[in-house]
């Protein structure tokens, strides 16, 4: 009775320490936040937005107005003052997207290493904005903060750094007549997840005309611009503003490296599962050993995987991922074959 109590009480103690290593956040996402003043002309009293990987924000009530708005004008400028955590993001990785998800878009401003890529649909595009878009290489430092602003009269797509014209630019026609309805804005990455950006953005706003080079200079020297059609932060009165994102599919990539402590810690982790679950199998169970100590464990392995994998959506700091399903996979698997083992050497030394 105390040695079923113990083992009992053991396999409690393991779920409760999977289940609070699985459901804690590793890092505090701030939001909104004050940093102190930065070189370069940028001192703000604005609150500051840091983006973590899986911490990204969608404007859930934007969307229409912006889209009406800038489909009545057919041309548009963002400006974005954000700061990058790395010059390795890739995918490209969202900063800000207007989009449905990695297949259409209506705009994305995005980060690709160093380089920046900005993907704008028209008439005479595709859904996804691709052909053609402005792609610029050396844009991005991750010791300051920059202020980034692209244009597009309906002719051309300009970029500006820090208030200064940049020589790369792209031709580009066509209308917002073929813009997407079922599209959100959003910051750090797009609503299906995967394309994850880290940063701070301090504010950015979006115009329904292409901004001309003075204009531009008085936004880097800090002076207000009228008549922007969105602008963070601040408040508008037709949404309800950013708010964290509710990724729409039930797994993403978020892991772009090979992680050495993911994945000792994530298969390590499932390891102790099949023999915790043999030794709690009643004897008339453990006849069918494979049924047992193999088919029994891995079931019940994928679907705890699965169910932690799936309630990490709602969990600020942690996203869903099939690396960490594939991990926590292994490490039953792993299991199994230590309780056969243990199994082996126990009827070698009964025999014995």
């Amino acid at each position: 009775m105390m040695r079923s109590s113990a083992i009992w009480f053991m396999g409690l103690i393991y779920l409760l320490l999977i289940f609070y290593f699985a459901f804690k956040p590793f890092q505090h996402i701030p939001g909104r936040c004050y940093e102190k003043p930065v070189a370069g002309g940028w001192v703000s009293t604005e609150g500051i937005m840091k983006i973590l990987p899986g911490a990204a924000f969608e404007d859930r009530g934007a969307a229409a107005t912006l889209r009406r708005k800038l489909m009545k004008a057919d041309q548009l400028s963002i400006e974005v003052v954000l700061r990058t955590d790395s010059l390795n993001q890739v995918g490209p990785a969202r900063i800000l997207s207007f989009s449905r998800n990695s297949a259409c878009r209506n705009f994305t401003l995005a980060q690709n290493g160093n380089g920046l890529e900005f993907r704008l649909r028209t008439t005479e595009t595709d859904f996804n904005g691709i052909f053609p878009s402005l792609l610029v290489p050396g844009v991005f430092d991750d010791q300051t903060f920059q202020q980034l602003i692209v244009t597009y009269d309906g002719e051309k797509v300009c970029l500006y750094v820090d208030g200064q014209l940049h020589p790369s630019s792209i031709e580009l026609t066509g209308r917002f007549d073929n813009w997407g309805r079922n599209h959100l804005l959003t910051m750090g990455d797009e609503v299906p997840g995967g394309q994850p950006w880290s940063g701070s953005i301090k504010r950015f706003s979006i115009y329904d005309r292409a901004l001309g080079a003075a204009e531009v200079a008085s936004l880097y020297t800090g002076a207000a611009i009228p008549g922007a059609v969105y602008l963070f932060p601040g408040i508008q009165k037709d949404r309800r503003g950013m708010c964290r994102i509710k990724y729409r599919n039930l797994f993403v990539f978020s892991d772009s490296v090979f992680t050495l402590h993911d994945c000792i810690f994530n298969t390590a982790g499932f390891m102790p599962l099949a023999i915790l679950l043999w030794l709690i199998l009643p004897e008339a169970l453990r006849r069918y050993r494979f049924a047992a100590g193999v088919l029994l464990p891995l079931m019940l392995g994928l679907a705890v995987s699965g169910a932690i994998e799936f309630a990490q959506r709602g969990i600020l700091g942690r996203v869903p991922c099939l690396v960490d399903l594939m991990y926590n996979f292994v490490g039953t698997l792993l299991g199994c074959l230590l309780l056969w083992f243990m199994i082996f050497i126990s009827k070698k030394g009964e025999s014995t």
